[in-house]
């Protein structure tokens, strides 16, 4: 048996599902934005990004400490 048998084919098809709208970003995806905008600014602090991260992602002070330690060992 393949797992297939009893299934039908339309329901599965990719057009028959209705259009949905695109997903808003995520509070990485935006954080992530943030950290690369001010990290090429010069002199910009550890302090300064997470307190971004608040502002504009909506994180926690302690969301936006680990999110900052997340992004920065992934981007570098």
């Amino acid at each position: 048996m393949t797992g297939a048998e009893g299934k039908s084919v339309t329901a599965d098809s990719p057009a028959a599902k209705p259009e949905k709208k695109p997903k808003p970003p995520t509070k990485m995806e935006i954080a992530s934005s943030i950290y690369l905008r001010m990290s090429a600014q010069k002199d910009v602090t550890r302090k300064q990004i997470v307190e971004q991260f608040v502002a504009e992602a909506k994180l926690s002070a302690a969301g936006a400490s680990t999110y900052y330690q997340l992004i920065k060992a992934k981007l570098g």
